[in-house]
């Protein structure tokens, strides 16, 4: 506030000079102007009087002079031409006559012509009776009228002077009233409140500007002294901000040499800091960040920002804190760099923090997982590497797109925004379906929505985290289709059971018809002969059924193809829409290969359900083939796999869609499909791969015009199978016997035909159909029975059981287990049980004698399949 005041001072004496100097200069310049311009005005004024008078006294001159001229009185024209040439304005005077002779020539002696002196002749002729008799001459000046003008401008000059006195006298008083005195008392005032008096105000008791400047005066001192006091508690309270600040704040000068440190850092590190005062801020840190720090303020001062940076600071126990440093350049109003200002916050638990969150990085950087994050407006936050990796992008290329854009507007739809926007609710979703992008093949996804919560409690984004489980859904509906398999067996088996009791009783009683009641009755014997073919066909379909749903190590022997695939194909076109139909073509004279049945059967029918599915749409033939061909004869492709020999050929083909040629290589890959998820698993064409490889054989595909065929090549045999008996039930001498058999059956038809036929072959036969009824028989009698015959699945007791019953009185009773189902399992324990034989139904009466011969006459056990005795 003082050099306020001196500015206030020097600026009284200054206004008072230089109004002084401006009123004198005004003055000056106002008489200047003025008397320029009077000159000018009265100047020309007197000058036009002049020229008026001058032509006025020249025309009387001329018109007086005329009469003397006529006359040629020349005294009296020279006598009136001095009195002419004694005007002051005239220089010279000059009468000519008719001849223009200068009759008169007279100078005026009194002028004084000086070089500003201006001259201008005038001439008048002179007529005398409106004739010309001569002319006049007058040569004048402005002499006089330059002393009329110096007169008139000195009276003027007098005149203005005497006002500008007085406007100045006046002006000067009314300064010193209005402004000197007012700055007096402002310079005073000034002078009061740099010492620091701000309770002094400016009072002039007066009105006007300077009034309104005192008033802003004064204003402008409240809020100054409002200022100081602001300052003072906000120094005050930034002290007090810096020294409870938990950071460490030190300022340095331009060579970093500490000037200011807070107590923070005495606390932190141990160390006094007046130690540390005048030392450069570098010796805060070990050796390993001096030079940074040093650089860090080169740069600084050269004008580059400084980053924040990592430091350690040394503590006085020899132990070092993790630091973040902010390292500020201060400058001036100029911008000249005066110092630095540092700021150091201990950092060690977001250091913790970092290594802990470095861990779970890691953690979801191996995992293969697709994650990534999205907001409320569906933008992509941020993902995993596995996510990026999948999609071919970089994170930079992913991060920022609309999640519409990056998984296309049916998936977002259908399985992302419901479930994202439920998860914004704040619960976790879970969902699994297909998923095809626009550039892939449909996947079978894990999808886990996972909100990820604010310290609020409100839900910012969402995690996604994607697992492909196709290789699992395929392998769950192997299973659920392996599981249908083996329901259907047991299925079958139930079935199997009542309708090979139905049969039984069919052939049982059809071939006792054959054998006493049509023997003389062709057309009759015609009649059973076509019913005993249609419950032979029967009980061989049942067998097939059977043996197609069993999953069982299935033994290699060898077998002809043509009867298989025949069977096959039959089995097929009960199956197949009326829009297809199946060709055959089986013309391979040797077609023995050492083979599964089942598997065969397995094989010829994935590939025709295939075919039929290729032509769904369309219909059309599927063409089966069978022919032997050579080594030689096969195709480059088909003999990578195979030995030179000799192969039967089994071909399928249909007249679909064809296989794509960029996928055709991968046909046989497991749980490769082209098929929509409900349609199949993509295994069956691995599993006709394996069981192709698994006899030695190949497979090849071809693409034709029209549709896929399929060749598959199987090592032809030399020898051939085992031939069946083909003899008939009528030309067969049942074997007769004696013994006492208890026959035990839940089907009373079954138990009728046993009971008779057994009776007619000269046995005793004890019949129940009930199992427990039967057990009870036994228990009272066990030694009377030579042989025990039951059925497996009957009600209350089965055979099995019944059988280790009647067994565990007496071992030695030969049992003959007799069932509509065969189970391995049941069979293994059936012979580990001791039963004798086991017998799969329908039994017929050649077969029955057999058995019941062999048993009570003591040949050797053996299995007695209902195929030994009769074919039709």
């Amino acid at each position: 506030m003082k050099n306020q005041a001196d500015k206030y001072n020097k600026m009284e004496r200054s206004l008072k000079s230089k109004f002084l100097f401006g009123i004198c200069m005004a003055i000056l310049l106002t008489t200047l102007a003025y008397m320029a311009m009077d000159y000018y005005l009265v100047y020309n004024r007197n000058t036009r009087m002049l020229e008026k008078e001058i032509e006025l006294k020249i025309a009387k001159a001329a018109k007086t002079l005329a009469h003397p001229l006529w006359i040629y009185d020349v005294n009296f024209i020279r006598e009136y031409s001095r009195i002419l040439a004694h005007d002051h304005s005239v220089v010279t005077v000059t009468v000519y006559d008719e001849r223009d002779k200068a009759l008169v020539y007279l100078e005026n002696s009194s002028v004084i012509i000086t070089p500003s002196t201006l001259r201008w002749p005038l001439e008048q002729e002179i007529l005398f009776q409106n004739r010309s008799i001569g002319r006049l001459a007058i040569t004048f000046c402005n002499a006089a009228v330059n002393q009329l003008t110096r007169q008139m401008l000195l009276s003027d000059i007098l005149i203005l002077f005497s006002m500008l006195l007085t406007v100045l006298g006046t002006t000067w008083f009314l300064l010193a009233r209005q402004i000197f005195t007012p700055l007096t008392a402002l310079e005073h005032t000034l002078k009061k409140i740099s010492a620091g008096d701000y309770s002094r105000r400016v009072s002039l008791h007066m009105k006007g500007e300077l009034a309104s400047i005192a008033d802003e005066f004064n204003t402008m001192v409240e809020q100054v002294e409002l200022r100081e006091n602001k300052i003072r508690e906000s120094e005050l309270k930034y002290r007090n901000l810096v020294e409870s600040s938990t950071d460490i704040i030190f300022m340095t000068d331009i060579r970093g040499e500490l000037l200011f440190m807070n107590h923070n850092f005495q606390k932190l590190t141990g160390y006094r800091i007046e130690n540390f005062i005048g030392r450069p801020f570098t010796d805060m840190f070990p050796p390993d960040y001096i030079q940074i720090s040093l650089t860090m303020l080169e740069s600084g001062l050269r004008g580059i920002t400084i980053p924040l940076y990592e430091i350690e600071v040394q503590k006085k126990d020899g132990t070092t804190v993790p630091m973040e440093l902010n390292l500020t350049i201060q400058r001036d109003i100029n911008h000249t760099s005066f110092g630095a200002l540092g700021i150091a916050r201990d950092i060690t638990k977001r250091k913790h923090s970092e290594n802990e969150l470095r861990k779970y990085e890691q953690m979801i950087a191996s995992t293969t997982d697709l994650m990534w994050l999205i907001d409320r407006r569906y933008i992509i936050q941020a993902v995993n590497d596995a996510y990026a990796g999948h999609h071919n992008a970089g994170r930079d290329q992913l991060i920022g797109l609309h999640a519409e854009k990056q998984v296309g507007r049916a998936v977002f739809e259908k399985h992302i925004k419901p479930h994202v926007d439920r998860c914004f609710t704040g619960i976790n979703v879970r969902h699994h379906s297909w998923i095809g992008l626009p550039d892939r093949e449909a996947r079978y996804m894990e999808i886990t929505f996972h909100p990820n919560f604010e310290p609020d409690k409100t839900v910012s984004a969402v995690v996604i985290s994607e697992r492909d489980i196709t290789e699992r859904k395929q392998l769950e509906t192997q299973l659920q289709q392996t599981q249908k398999m083996e329901a259907i067996g047991t299925l079958a088996g139930g079935i199997a059971h009542d309708f090979n009791n139905i049969l039984g009783s069919i052939i049982g009683y059809g071939e006792m018809m054959e054998m006493f009641d049509v023997k003389k009755n062709t057309k009759l014997e015609d009649r059973l002969n076509h019913i005993l073919k249609g419950a032979y066909r029967a009980r061989d379909l049942v067998d097939q059924i059977l043996t197609f749903s069993r999953h069982t190590d299935q033994q290699k022997k060898p077998l002809r193809l043509t009867p298989i695939l025949k069977e096959a194909l039959n089995f097929l076109r009960a199956s197949l829409p009326a829009t297809i139909r199946i060709d055959e073509n089986l013309k391979c004279h040797n077609d023995v290969v050492l083979a599964n049945p089942t598997q065969i059967h397995q094989v010829l029918m994935n590939l025709c359900t295939n075919a039929s599915q290729a032509m769904a749409a369309t219909g059309g033939t599927i063409t089966v083939g069978l022919d032997q061909i050579s080594y030689s004869e096969l195709e480059p492709s088909a003999r990578l796999d195979l030995e030179p020999g000799s192969y039967v050929r089994v071909s399928v083909a249909d007249q679909g869609t064809g296989i794509n040629n960029a996928v055709i290589d991968k046909i046989f890959d497991p749980f490769f499909t082209t098929k929509k998820p409900s349609e199949g698993t993509g295994m069956g064409l691995a599993v006709v791969h394996g069981i192709v490889t698994n006899h030695n054989g190949a497979i090849e595909v071809k693409n034709g015009g029209r549709g896929a065929t399929f060749n598959i090549y199987f090592p032809m045999l030399d020898t051939a199978p085992e031939a069946a008996a083909a003899e008939t039930i009528g030309s067969l001498s049942l074997p007769t016997g004696q013994g006492k058999i208890l026959f035990v059956d839940d089907e009373k038809p079954l138990v009728q035909f046993s009971k008779e036929i057994l009776e007619y072959l000269g046995y005793e036969v004890t019949a129940k159909t009930d199992s427990i009824r039967a057990l009870e028989v036994f228990q009272q009698t066990p030694d009377l029975f030579d042989l025990v015959i039951t059925d497996q699945t009957m009600p209350d007791m089965t055979g099995l059981d019944l059988a280790e019953k009647i067994l565990a009185v007496r071992p030695d009773l030969p049992i003959v287990l007799c069932t509509g189902f065969t189970s391995e399992t049941t069979e293994a324990k059936a012979r580990e049980s001791g039963i004798h034989t086991y017998v799969k139904k329908p039994i017929g009466p050649g077969q029955l004698a057999m058995i019941v011969s062999t048993i009570l006459n003591r040949i050797p056990a053996q299995e007695i399949s209902h195929g030994q005795s009769t074919d039709h």
